[in-house]
């Protein structure tokens, strides 16, 4: 693959910080996809000392950042006519529509899911 130089406010920021480390752009989308999922395993991680609304904030700001990076630069839909964009955020309608129709439709949300739907973790079935 080629070097491709990307336009616009947020790849041309991209673009800047690949120049000033003498690296590409997808090297350095990478890096902060790993900075952002540092982020997102910290959140869960020390969620229990976070209301569940801030851990959900965060795990859903974290999504959109590590969305965009992905379909930008991965799936090479920046600079790409606006069609090829709308096909590729078509699926989104659908996964509104279960995020609204499983968690927060539902006043249990998922923490009133029955048995057979969460994990085991207690790891009874570790054998030694």
């Amino acid at each position: 693959m080629g070097e491709q130089k990307h336009t616009g406010i947020v790849a041309g920021s991209f673009q800047k910080m690949a120049d000033l480390i003498g690296r590409d752009v997808y090297f350095v989308n990478f890096l902060i996809l790993m900075v952002f999922t540092v982020i997102e395993v910290a959140a869960v991680f020390y969620g229990e000392s976070m209301s569940l609304n801030a851990v959900w904030a965060i795990l859903i700001g974290v999504g959109v950042v590590k969305a965009y990076g992905i379909a930008a630069f991965f799936m090479h839909l920046k600079g790409d006519p606006i069609w090829y964009t709308r096909t590729a955020l078509f699926p989104l309608i659908f996964v509104a529509l279960m995020l609204w129709g499983i968690g927060l439709s539902n006043p249990d949300s998922i923490l009133g899911l029955p048995s057979w739907c969460t994990p085991n973790w207690d790891y009874s079935y570790v054998t030694n």
